[in-house]
């Protein structure tokens, strides 16, 4: 994995962190919040798949 693609996911997963935090600051009531988490996280995976 080139190091461009290892900073590309480090940057995918603290967004997913991110947003992980402030859907626990709202009870996990936000589905805007719970939207984009899930699209996070699929573009994390298949950003992975891609790279390897």
């Amino acid at each position: 994995m080139h190091c461009d693609d290892k900073r590309t996911l480090f940057v995918l997963k603290q967004g997913i962190e991110e947003t992980w935090g402030l859907l626990k600051k709202s009870d996990f009531t936000d589905e805007v919040l719970i939207k984009k988490l899930n699209e996070e996280i699929k573009e994390y995976f298949e950003y992975k798949s891609a790279s390897q």
